[in-house]
């Protein structure tokens, strides 16, 4: 029994390595070029490569090679559960989701990711049972960060919810970031994210900072998106 788990767990690497570089999938899925990447909507065969982006971003100062290696299979695995074309997913409360992916150009790897769905934002009350926009797991390649990539991820995410913003309370994209975190709220600010107060959605700093990855005190930003 020992055996066959370990033989499962090393197949499961295998084939994360084989499609570790497999942005140029035929599919009709709308593809957005630049010089160096592009940008794309997820496949699944993207999410083990985009798994190693989430764990190093958020666990590789916590982590050894053992550890590391499970934090990303239990990564994968989290994104396999809520990909958009999960048949599973696809029945549940989520009415707007969507991943997408950067790839380099030439080869194809993958380089950054992020997320966004619409759902409540937390708290008990009736307004925070509401469907809010909401970006998250924004992460790119150390390799390939300050080239421009995490703003391309950004108005990707942007663009869709315009596109799906009937299906929310308000055309407005929400996010965490950590109140350290000088560079990305730089970022957000001049792309026109402004801190919100979390009470003027009826929602407490616990709720902000529940259920986070990321290590320090946790604040709301938002963007009013055009429709």
């Amino acid at each position: 029994m020992v055996l066959f788990r370990l033989l499962k767990f090393a197949a499961f690497f295998i084939a994360v390595f084989v499609v570790e570089a497999t942005c140029f999938v035929a599919t009709e899925t709308k593809i957005k070029p630049t010089t160096d990447y592009f940008v794309r909507d997820a496949l699944v065969v993207h999410l083990g490569p985009a798994a190693r982006i989430l764990t190093e971003e958020f666990y590789s100062g916590r982590t050894n090679f053992i550890t590391f290696q499970i934090e990303k299979l239990k990564t994968t695995l989290s994104l396999e559960s809520t990909y958009p074309g999960n048949t599973a997913n696809a029945k549940s409360n989520r009415r707007l989701q969507q991943m997408f992916v950067a790839c380099e150009s030439t080869s194809g790897e993958v380089v950054g990711f992020a997320e966004v769905d619409a759902r409540p934002l937390g708290g008990n009350s009736d307004d925070n049972r509401i469907n809010r926009s909401y970006m998250y797991n924004l992460a790119v390649d150390k390799k390939w960060k300050r080239k421009g990539i995490a703003t391309e991820l950004i108005r990707a995410c942007e663009e869709f919810v315009t596109e799906m913003h009937e299906l929310c309370a308000e055309n407005r994209l929400y996010l965490r970031v950590r109140s350290n975190n000088d560079a990305a709220i730089a970022l957000y600010k001049s792309l026109g994210y402004d801190e919100v107060d979390p009470a003027s959605i009826s929602l407490t700093k616990e709720d902000i900072n529940s259920n986070s990855l990321e290590e320090g005190e946790l604040v709301l930003l938002a963007k009013d998106l055009p429709i």
